[in-house]
């Protein structure tokens, strides 16, 4: 059973969760497949160019000053836990769609998925890189192993959305409600788990597989 992971760009839960699949999958000592799928926290938004999640989350979502440090707070502390360093304050609040068509392509031209998607979460979580800017985007596909033209295409047409979407609606045909989910057959995790909760999931499901 192939293991799936759900995640989102935007999402620093997502970061500490993907270094810890790839910590689980090492520990098993084989190169497994894993399918990246995309997940929208926002799939009817247009992000908010210009401002940081910080800023909207001041403005719009009904948080102070106290609360917004505290969740940050929260936040980086865990993420150092994995090794990672988020800058919370400055995340740009960006629709991700586009850094997930990115991916998609970076994926359909045989770059390494998980090199991919760690390039894209320290990108915006811990450089506060505009995702939402296609020069952005192009520069990180160099990052990635590819050309800045290609991603051309990406801007000219609408390359890879119906697959970022067809993740997405899976997504909430499976019940998927937060991110990081992490699945192997009928079987789910959710939230940045441990590594041995992972070693558990992949093992169950190898087994299950008769692997």
């Amino acid at each position: 059973m192939t293991p799936t992971v759900w995640a989102d760009v935007r999402c620093p839960w997502c970061w500490m969760g993907h270094r810890s699949l790839a910590a689980a999958l090492a520990r098993r000592g084989r190169r497994e497949p894993v399918v990246r799928a995309s997940y929208l926290l926002d799939p009817h938004g247009e992000g908010h160019p210009g401002r940081t999640v910080r800023e909207v989350a001041l403005a719009s979502w009904g948080m102070d000053e106290d609360g917004w440090r505290a969740m940050r707070d929260r936040v980086e502390i865990a993420g150092r836990a994995f090794g990672l360093r988020i800058r919370m304050d400055g995340v740009p609040a960006i629709d991700s769609r586009p850094a997930h068509r990115l991916l998609k392509l970076a994926q359909a031209r045989g770059v390494d998925p998980e090199h991919a998607w760690d390039l894209a979460f320290s990108a915006l979580l811990e450089h506060n890189r505009d995702l939402g800017d296609p020069e952005v985007l192009r520069d990180l596909a160099v990052e990635m192993g590819l050309t800045a033209e290609d991603t051309d295409p990406l801007w000219s047409s609408t390359a890879f959305a119906a697959e970022v979407d067809a993740d997405h609606r899976a997504a909430v045909e499976a019940g998927v409600r937060a991110v990081p989910t992490f699945a192997v057959g009928d079987r789910t995790l959710s939230g940045a788990r441990s590594v041995d909760e992972l070693v558990e999931l992949l093992w169950v499901g190898a087994e299950e597989a008769g692997r």
